[in-house]
């Protein structure tokens, strides 16, 4: 195999690791934005967030792919920001 092909095949896969590092800690901010219980954070408390907003079970949210929870992330993180800067 070429070495080009693994080099980007690692980038990919470092990148994909850091995204869901992000949503990971974004589920720590929703969770404190939400006022949810010391006990609901990371990925818990993302998939809490969009269970209670769309009648979702959490079972439901947990079979989300990784790249459709971070489709939501973006939508959820707009509902966040103030009126003036949307």
């Amino acid at each position: 195999m070429n070495k080009e092909l693994y080099h980007a095949r690692w980038r990919l896969h470092h990148a994909t690791a850091d995204l869901n590092y992000s949503l990971e800690c974004f589920g720590d901010h929703l969770s404190e934005q939400e006022g949810y219980p010391s006990e609901v954070y990371g990925f818990d408390a993302v998939y809490l967030y969009l269970s209670r907003k769309h009648g979702w079970t959490i079972k439901q949210c947990r079979e989300m792919s990784m790249e459709e929870l971070r489709l939501g992330k973006v939508r959820i993180s707009r509902s966040f920001l103030p009126k003036l800067t949307r």
